[in-house]
């Protein structure tokens, strides 16, 4: 598929919760990925941020099962640019590379530098 900005709008179909920046600015930022990995973003990670409009929102279960679930506060769209992909397409590197999250499961202050480094040596490439 030849990958468009509307295209992966389109995709994410939802999954996406915030302001229209903070939706446009993941967008273009995810467009810089190979279209398999485009793919399996759109598809499998939902990027929430608080909503301008909302002070709150309810998912059900169903809703995210299997699914990865990467918050972005609004201070980070305050943020130069540059800052904004680098933290978006680094935490896309921890789903990527299968990184456990510390909460609910330990691990060594060394396990998690590693998983930060290896993130962030992901995103360098993009």
């Amino acid at each position: 598929m030849n990958w468009t900005l509307e295209n992966v709008m389109f995709e994410f179909s939802g999954r996406l919760i915030g302001s229209q920046r903070m939706k446009k600015t993941i967008c273009k930022t995810v467009l810089s990925l190979s279209p398999k990995i485009i793919e399996y973003v759109a598809n499998n990670i939902w990027f929430i941020s608080t909503p301008i409009d909302a002070w709150a929102f309810t998912f059900r279960g169903t809703d995210i099962k299997g699914q990865y679930l990467v918050f972005l506060s609004q201070g980070l769209f305050k943020q130069p640019g540059h800052k904004i992909r680098q933290t978006i397409l680094h935490e896309i590197g921890h789903v990527l590379l299968k990184h456990k999250n510390s909460m609910g499961f330990r691990q060594t202050h060394q396990k998690i530098d590693k998983q930060e480094q290896a993130a962030s040596r992901f995103a360098s490439r993009y």
